[in-house]
């Protein structure tokens, strides 16, 4: 959604994700808080608002995907084991782990776990800055261990109106008319769906350790035929989604496919392959908590002895359809429209693909991960085209999404690029 971590266009940071995310960084984040140096002490004092909500994020996090880890993805139970580094604005670390008996500079929390995990805070560095909730990552990394670093929200100073002002955009954004906007705003129901998806990118990262090169930016020319086609290949997986007849989803599946092997014809093979990875990697963590949010918009169970003094920005998911139409509708629009060509498009293409998957190949998830399989060629694998009627969609394509109009606006685009 990532979801984190977005800019002010819509498309997550490119510092992101695990493969993507920056594993290795991560081995030696955790690493240095681990057995070295002097032991952790301990601390029984009262935590100041802002940790205490981050913490009760997090528990409803793992309430959540106790419920439902193994309906999103068959074996996802290691959630529990990836440590969470949270840095907030003033230099205090949060750091929620499996308990070791070193950690330099942090106090361990006397009494205080989650899911069997040890809670840690580092003060060393703390800032004189003022810090209250809610806030938000404003960068984020996922892989072997999870790091977040806030932000704080533009909300009225006064604490009785914050939350009240908060619950107020969320109810205007959620609007169908409003633009798309994914810019984090610090209410907690979107703050766990992105803990989702950073977990998830922890389970990827358990069973296929990230390969090299994801971090290097594609090398193909985006020019106005290739962002058409780019284009043309989201509107097909919007209207496979939307289209309820089984038969006519297929044929716009078809589109897709054949759209993309288009656009791709004159890529070189080493960009080819980064976006199929990206794809995975992004697609399939943004589908998790995609489909979380979903599950939470027909089935959340409010839990009974929650104390909403520790967190009073979150809204029991109230505005989930909001978030949903935001990313799925909203998203894909501003995605495919997109004459830029960077992996930001890829987490919604990705995500489509996986629902896609799911109506026409159950069970594709099962082992996918494991066998280093790809998006692509599950979707391939649907219909096996031949030369023959591959040639026939080709010769649909221009008239069914008015490829003409399309290309010439891609082509004003890039005409008013400096």
């Amino acid at each position: 959604m990532a979801v984190k971590r977005f800019n002010k266009r819509g498309y997550p940071r490119l510092f992101k994700p695990s493969s993507i995310w920056m594993a290795a960084a991560l081995v030696i984040l955790f690493s240095a808080c681990g057995d070295r140096g002097p032991s952790s002490t301990t601390s029984s004092a009262p935590l100041e608002s802002y940790i205490e909500a981050e913490l009760f994020r997090l528990e409803e996090t793992y309430r959540i995907l106790d419920r439902y880890s193994e309906a999103l993805w068959p074996g996802w139970k290691d959630y529990t084991k990836i440590p969470v580094q949270v840095d907030f604005p003033n230099n205090v670390v949060l750091l929620v782990t499996p308990p070791a008996g070193r950690r330099p500079g942090f106090e361990r929390l006397e009494g205080r776990t989650i899911l069997g995990k040890a809670v840690y805070i580092n003060r060393r560095g703390q800032t004189k800055a003022e810090v209250r909730p809610p806030l938000f990552a404003q960068r984020g990394r996922g892989g072997v261990g999870i790091q977040l670093e806030m932000g704080r929200t533009d909300l009225p100073p006064q604490e009785a109106e914050r939350s009240a002002a908060l619950e107020a955009l969320l109810k205007t954004q959620g609007q169908p008319d409003a633009p798309f906007d994914f810019a984090p705003r610090g209410d907690s129901d979107s703050h766990i769906l992105m803990y989702v998806h950073e977990h998830f990118h922890g389970h990827q990262t358990r069973i296929q350790p990230p390969g090299p090169g994801v971090e290097i930016e594609r090398d193909a020319e985006v020019n106005a035929e290739y962002a058409a086609w780019s284009n043309i290949e989201g509107l097909a997986l919007r209207r496979a989604y939307l289209e309820a007849d089984d038969a006519a989803a297929r044929e716009f599946l078809k589109d897709f496919v054949v759209a993309r092997e288009i656009r791709r014809a004159n890529m070189p093979p080493p960009a080819v392959a980064r976006e199929v990875r990206i794809s995975v990697t992004e697609g399939t963590a943004s589908y998790v908590s995609l489909r979380t949010a979903l599950l939470l918009k027909d089935s959340y169970e409010k839990k009974p002895d929650i104390d909403r003094a520790k967190d009073p920005f979150f809204y029991d998911f109230a505005y989930v359809d909001g978030y949903i139409d935001n990313i799925m509708r909203k998203g894909l629009e501003f995605a495919a429209s997109s004459t830029r060509d960077n992996r930001g498009k890829y987490y919604f293409y990705g995500a489509y693909q996986c629902f896609l998957l799911d109506r026409f190949f159950p069970g594709w998830k099962r082992n996918f991960l494991e066998k280093s399989k790809n998006l692509d060629e599950a979707m391939v694998a649907l219909f096996r085209l031949i030369p023959e009627e591959k040639t026939q969609i080709t010769q649909r394509l221009s008239s069914r999404y008015g490829y003409d109009e399309i290309l010439s606006f891609h082509e004003n685009v890039l005409k008013k690029r400096p």
